[in-house]
């Protein structure tokens, strides 16, 4: 009996001191973030061990919406990451430009660095990352985007063709945001890597690449047989992919510099040509010095980085460019006025709808691009880019960012800071009488700010020209409005809630040439 009576006592005696680091845990916790907090406005509570996250993972519209009404600087914790968000444009500016040095680290989801790799070209600092930019900027030079136009458009016309089929398996409407993204997976692919995933592997590719979308918006916990654990395992085989490709692209240009014949034909080749170059004179510096061993590779030049660099392309072009595609059906739906003044922009750059589109053609389109500089602004499509504090960071005169929090700059709120009748749809706001692109400059960041700004961001412009000038030339196309049409999802860019349901068929302006 007094064996029972100890053991009881004894297994008491732990759970107390369990208890009791528990409770002590939960009041350290909380002191510390309130602390850290500096009287910003925030929660009252935060939930121990794991904060906020699963609002923002269930509900991140209503999660960032109620953040947003706190004020220009707030507080939260995220699975006991503490965080500050900002809205306001010149705060937001100062975090984008401090992400070059060991200030902050951009981090872009809690399960970022994990799904995407510590390599990826966003998360990295200083030398190394201001390198591979410099060789990446070869990949958007005028040559390299002309070429990928005529990839775009071939996708964008067969795609069209393809909807109107499948409008009238259904009553004459499509879901947009669901054919968008089909395309845009198709068109990224062809554009980036080219000949080189066949169709054979094309199904494998594009299911890994959902796998790993679903790791963005997930609980940040990885298990076996968890949606995180699947994304990471869907990652390294893309990559693996990837990185073949990159093996027989260097093959391939290498041909192309020996017999003359031949030419890049996707992003990828535009990359190895130049690698090739760097490859070889790397081979004849080692072949003229008496230490060979002692002159490193090129840098950036290894094929499973390559495919690596590669996906992260793949990654920011994809989503962004889906939503804001959605988007354009969606405002030009509801401004026919609008609509009108781009059709009308369309008949006099390219009065016969048969010659291909060019990149100078493209570039004639002005008001149309005012119109994708408006949807871009109105709904910014990653409306958020969190950075992690390397160090202490003195952020204004009265907060000083701890190091480890996580800062979350809203580019969606900065959208609308400035600029006039901010949440009105008004494309002649970016026109030449008006400059508001010029005059507001510092407060439209959909492309980022700072050393990380998108080096993509024309080739994103040039896909969406391309797109509104070909659909709205081609299509009549009516909304399905319905009570969610102005309500956002995050998945993880933003859409209009249903989808963006519209009736569809061919303009007979187009039918009768």
């Amino acid at each position: 009996m007094l064996e029972v009576i100890t053991s009881a006592l004894s297994l008491y005696s732990l759970l107390s001191v369990v208890l009791g680091l528990i409770i002590g845990y939960i009041v350290i916790e909380q002191f510390w973030v309130w602390r850290a907090a500096q009287g910003l406005p925030g929660p009252r509570f935060v939930l121990p061990f794991v904060g906020s996250v699963f609002q923002m993972v269930y509900d991140p519209v209503g999660f960032w919406d109620k953040q947003d009404k706190l004020g220009p600087l707030s507080w939260n914790s995220l699975v006991g990451n503490f965080m500050i968000f900002t809205q306001e444009s010149k705060l937001s500016q100062v975090i984008f430009k401090n992400s070059a040095n060991n200030n902050f680290q951009v981090c872009l989801n809690l399960n970022g660095e994990r799904l995407l790799g510590k390599g990826n070209i966003a998360f990295m600092q200083g030398d190394v990352h201001k390198t591979l930019r410099q060789q990446v900027l070869y990949l958007f030079t005028k040559k390299a985007l002309g070429k990928y136009v005529s990839v775009q458009e071939d996708c964008i016309r067969r795609a069209i063709n393809n909807w109107f089929k499948l409008a009238k398996e259904n009553y004459g409407s499509i879901e947009v945001r669901s054919v968008i993204r089909d395309l845009n997976l198709e068109t990224s692919q062809k554009v980036f890597v080219g000949p080189y995933l066949d169709e054979g592997r094309r199904q494998r590719f594009c299911d890994d690449y959902m796998l790993m979308n679903d790791g963005l918006l997930c609980l940040p916990w990885s298990f076996p047989g968890s949606t995180l654990w699947k994304a990471i395992r869907a990652r390294k085989r893309i990559v693996a992919m990837l990185a073949e490709f990159a093996g027989r692209s260097k093959i391939a240009m290498r041909k192309v510099k020996e017999t003359g014949e031949g030419q890049p034909e996707c992003l990828l080749d535009f990359w190895m040509a130049d690698t090739v170059d760097r490859l070889d004179a790397w081979e004849k510096a080692k072949s003229e010095s008496d230490d060979p061993d002692s002159i490193p590779p090129p840098p950036h030049s290894d094929d499973y980085e390559i495919g690596s660099t590669v996906l992260d392309f793949l990654f920011a072009s994809q989503d962004a460019s889906s939503a804001s595609l959605t988007w354009v059906c969606h405002f030009l739906s509801k401004h026919p006025d609008v609509l009108e003044k781009v059709r009308a922009e369309q008949k006099e750059v390219r009065p016969d709808d048969n010659l291909p589109l060019s990149l100078n053609m493209l570039n004639q389109m002005t008001y149309t691009r005012q119109v994708m500089k408006e949807v871009l602004r109105i709904r910014a499509p990653a409306t958020l880019v969190p950075h992690v504090a390397l160090e202490n960071f003195k952020l204004n005169e009265e907060v000083v960012i701890p190091k480890g929090t996580l800062v979350v700059p809203s580019v969606y709120s900065s959208s609308f800071q400035g600029f006039p009748n901010p949440h009105t749809f008004d494309p002649d706001r970016f026109g030449p009488e008006r400059k508001e692109d010029i005059k507001y400059k510092t407060n439209f960041l959909v492309f980022g700010s700072g050393p990380h700004k998108c080096l993509g961001y024309e080739y994103a412009m040039l896909h969406l020209l391309a797109f509104t000038a070909l659909f709205t030339s081609h299509v009549d196309f009516e909304r399905v409005f319905t009570a969610q049409s102005d309500n956002i999802v995050y998945g993880p860019t933003i859409y209009p809630a249903d989808g963006c349901i519209l009736n569809i068929k061919e303009r007979k302006e187009i039918a009768h040439n």
